[in-house]
């Protein structure tokens, strides 16, 4: 697929606290979206601004607070000309690879993988089991290395490597006002946005063989560890 000169992208980098366990991975964050290998410019990388709101994991309160910020990151990027928002967590680090290889695929919604922190194995990403739709099941990087998730049903993922093209949040029908990020306060709101942008008939697309790294255990560098 030849590239499209009028392509660029918004980066979002939620930010929920300043000087929190995940502010010293930012600079590496940072580094890593620099070294992209892709002639699409990127555009802006924009951090949402702090909150005071206490984000222990798990809570309503967190899960709140995130989805504040993602639907932050999204009205900045709709008020720029940017064609794709690309959603990156401080915690992550994208392979050079990652930007081209995602627009590559031409889908609504695209993403890499991350490990989960505990396990380095056990990818955040998989098949939304029908009836299910704010769970994923998360896949073991041996079965799924090479593969692109996503022809055959729904897929859920985080929201940590996360491209999305601009018409997923721009108005389609008088009926229908473009996604948002949004959560019951149980759930995480990612899963839930890409059920609700796979229900709405966009399409989505996991792409196995962009393996970020995941701070602070499992760095970029040591990624190839995943045999």
């Amino acid at each position: 697929m030849k590239l499209k000169s009028n392509l660029k992208v918004f980066v979002g980098i939620p930010w929920l606290k300043n000087n929190d366990r995940y502010s010293e991975y930012l600079p590496s964050c940072l580094k890593h979206l620099k070294e992209q290998e892709c002639p699409v410019k990127i555009d802006r990388i924009f951090k949402t601004t702090p909150t005071s709101t206490i984000t222990e994991p798990g809570t309503k309160r967190l899960h709140k607070a995130l989805t504040d910020k993602l639907n932050e990151i999204v009205d900045a990027f709709m008020r720029t000309d940017c064609s794709h928002l690309w959603i990156i967590d401080s915690d992550v680090e994208v392979p050079k690879n990652a930007l081209c290889s995602l627009i590559y695929l031409n889908v609504d919604i695209a993403s890499g993988l991350y490990s989960f922190h505990n396990e380095r194995r056990t990818m955040m990403a998989g098949p939304i089991p029908e009836g299910l739709y704010t769970s994923f099941k998360p896949q073991d990087i041996g079965y799924i290395r090479g593969k692109i998730l996503g022809k055959d049903g729904f897929v859920g993922a985080g929201n940590g490597c996360m491209l999305i093209k601009r018409r997923v949040f721009e108005r389609q029908h008088k009926s229908y006002a473009g996604l948002r990020f949004r959560t019951d306060g149980t759930k995480g709101s990612d899963v839930q946005f890409w059920y609700d942008a796979q229900a709405a008939g966009f399409t989505a697309r996991i792409n196995c063989n962009i393996i970020c790294g995941h701070l602070p255990q499992f760095p970029l560098s040591e990624i190839n560890d995943f045999e």
